[in-house]
């Protein structure tokens, strides 16, 4: 036995050939085919002699045959030899010519990878790096990152790391549930074609029941080794906090603790709103158990925060934030000389704050008025102001500027009953080609959208004073539902880590600022900005225009739910290994000699098609 000092010896690589289709070779008949043939097309020159008698003791030569050796006979046999070896595709097995083995790596990025292994100091997603590290350099590699949605980060070869080293550094475990059977998926996709490649996922494997049976069930095209990261785990968490709020009263909420270990919990929960404590309560969270809560806040509060006392094994499940102000603020301007049906119904909308001028002021207080929505009721400046407009009997010959059909896909009309409603004579409007027609009497339009520059647009094509829309329960409906398809949708109360949230900023907004938990912003384009929730805590929306902020509001980012929180891994899928022929991995991992085989019969027949022509040329003949 050699001794720890001693260095391993090199293991020593014997260069060995084989054939692929040893049957090719069947094609090596032909070369006493082709001896044959110029046995029988050598034959003597006729020449003509005075006597015989000369000859007479060669007679015994004379029946035998010279074997016709001559350089068109080498190379017919050495094309035909040629071609005989490249049919029986010979392979030169050997480490010079070997190809790493390629192995895609899925890496499990949900949020229980963030609880520690033994010791506290690392976690789950620390040791995942680990076991990457120790295959750079010594494998071609494919990382995959298994969250919410599978990504594709970074690819590389033994000598190129540097990318990969990096995309692993810059994982976080941030992610409500993991999609590994698409990861997989994308994994099988990647390494098509390439028989000796294989599969290694790292997960903690804390997934639902009916995740592990569906991983279970596939049939795998790779070689798949799972490697389960982390223990069992208790933990407790916060996995629901939700709002109803009540007509003009208080607000009811709702919370949820779930106690996912095996002993009894004693904790205490508080309620904070907009940094002020609320509430203390006590509660015992049983084994496997859960406990309900609910409080009544002020309608004011805007940011309600919950937490349980102490720590666990992880931590940020035990915080939920939740965001009060989801209605956002709307500032709408009425510009009509007759605004009391419609002051009514505006209102009456709670979100809305309202403010009214006459149609002679409007054009010199233009420039001092801002607003989300302006309302023009028979009445239509030249110049249109930014944000949303809502047009009632716009007066005749009135012209609108170019504009495009709207995007919005809200049904203005749904569930509303305009039976028997009255809408009077039809103005002289002409309606613009690029407004979409919702709804339409005798062949006039009479309800329409559209969008002009950054402003959406809904025109409203009859006198509201001479129709008795006004008196029916379908009025309040409709200017509701107009007014909220016009601006932008509601906020949300909160959302879980590792989702992506599409933003729907106000039409006017150039550019979206966003602000995460740790201080750290972001820039992005106000045409559909998409939002990776990487971090659990309240995110900082800021809408701007070129004038300055148009809104600012708060996103509350959880990382509590019933898919993470619990820490006890199931027991990992075990997979089949797919049969891969061994001449199949051979093909791939030596070095093919018939394409040079191939080569070298080409080059041969060029020097026999030379040396025909050589022959016969005319200044070899005449010398």
């Amino acid at each position: 036995m050699a001794s720890p000092s001693t260095p391993p010896r090199a293991k020593l690589t014997i260069p060995s050939m084989s054939l692929l289709t040893p049957l090719g070779l069947l094609a090596l008949l032909a070369l006493p085919v082709i001896i044959i043939l110029h046995l029988w097309r050598a034959r003597r020159k006729r020449v003509v002699v005075a006597s015989l008698l000369l000859w007479q003791q060669f007679a015994q030569l004379e029946r035998r045959r010279r074997f016709p050796l001559s350089l068109l006979l080498l190379l017919h046999l050495l094309v035909a030899a040629l071609l005989g070896l490249a049919l029986a595709q010979p392979v030169w097995a050997s480490g010079l010519f070997t190809k790493p083995r390629h192995t895609a790596i899925i890496i499990d990025t949900s949020t229980s990878m963030a609880a520690p292994v033994a010791g506290g100091a690392r976690t789950r997603l620390d040791v995942a790096r680990d076991q990457v590290r120790q295959l750079v350099g010594q494998e071609q590699l494919t990382l995959i990152s298994a969250g919410p949605r599978p990504a594709l980060l970074a690819q590389a070869d033994r000598e190129s790391t540097a990318n990969l080293l990096l995309a692993l550094d810059a994982l976080r475990a941030a992610g409500s549930g993991s999609d590994l059977a698409a990861a997989m998926t994308l994994a099988e996709t990647l390494l098509q074609g390439e028989p000796d490649a294989r599969l290694l996922v790292l997960s903690d494997t804390a997934l639902p029941l009916p995740q592990i049976a569906q991983l279970q069930a596939r049939t795998r095209r790779l070689p798949t080794t799972w490697q389960t990261i982390g223990s069992a785990l208790d933990n407790r968490a916060i996995v629901t906090l939700s709002a109803r709020p009540r007509s003009g009263g208080p607000i009811q909420i709702y919370a949820r603790l779930v106690n996912y270990g095996s002993t009894t919990v004693r904790t205490v929960v508080r309620l904070s709103g907009d940094g002020r404590l609320l509430d203390t309560r006590p509660v015992t969270l049983r084994p496997a158990g859960e406990v309900e809560l609910t409080w009544s806040v002020p309608r004011e509060i805007a940011l309600l925060r919950a937490e349980l006392d102490g720590s666990d094994s992880l931590p940020i499940d035990d915080t939920a934030l939740l965001n009060l102000q989801q209605l956002r603020p709307v500032r709408a301007l009425l510009v009509s000389a007759q605004p009391e049906l419609l002051e009514r119904a505006l209102s009456a909308l709670p979100r809305v704050t309202l403010n009214t001028v006459s149609p002679a002021r409007y054009p010199t207080l233009a420039g001092t008025l801002t607003a989300d929505v302006t309302i023009f009721d028979g009445y239509l400046p030249t110049l249109l102001p930014t944000g949303a407009l809502l047009i009632i009997n716009p007066p005749p010959g009135s012209a609108l500027p170019p504009g495009v059909r709207s995007t919005s896909t809200t049904r203005l009309l749904d569930g509303l009953s305009l039976d028997g409603v009255d809408f009077g004579a039809v103005s002289a409007f002409e309606p613009p080609d690029w407004a979409t027609t919702l709804l339409a009497r005798t062949g006039e339009a009479l309800i329409l959208r559209g969008r002009v520059a950054t402003s959406e647009l809904a025109i409203w094509n009859f006198d509201l004073a001479r129709s008795n829309l006004s008196s029916r329960l379908a009025f309040p409906l409709l200017v509701a539902r107009t007014v909220a398809d016009l601006t932008p949708p509601e906020l949300p109360g909160s959302l879980l880590l590792g989702e992506e949230m599409t933003l729907q900023p106000d039409p006017r907004a150039t550019q979206v600022l966003i602000t995460a938990p740790d201080g750290s912003q972001q820039q992005l384009s106000a045409d559909s900005p998409q939002l990776s929730l990487l971090q659990p805590g309240v995110y900082t929306v800021t809408e701007q225009d070129a004038g300055g902020v148009i809104l600012r509001w708060s996103l509350a980012v959880n990382a509590g739910s019933p898919i993470e929180s619990n820490l006890v891994p199931q027991v990992a899928p075990s997979f089949t290994p797919p049969v891969i022929m061994a001449e199949q991995r051979e093909r791939h991992s030596a070095l093919q000699l018939w394409p040079w085989l191939t080569g070298l019969v080409i080059g041969v027949m060029l020097i026999e098609w030379i040396a025909i022509h050589w022959r016969r040329s005319p200044n070899k003949a005449g010398s």
